[in-house]
């Protein structure tokens, strides 16, 4: 299954396992919400994951 995020902004990390859709958002975070780096933890973002039908 396909697992993915939406952030508020608009942008969406799709990916077919939880790390990768997790890396994607740690990486979307570094470079569009620079004053929430740290403030968001993988167990956070885990948390955050829709799975999608195949």
């Amino acid at each position: 299954m396909t697992r993915q995020v939406r952030c508020e902004c608009g942008f969406t990390a799709r990916a077919e396992s939880d790390d990768a859709v997790i890396a994607l958002v740690l990486t979307h975070i570094e470079i569009d919400h620079p004053t929430m780096v740290g403030t968001e933890t993988a167990e956070d973002i885990r948390g955050w994951i829709e799975l999608l039908p195949d």
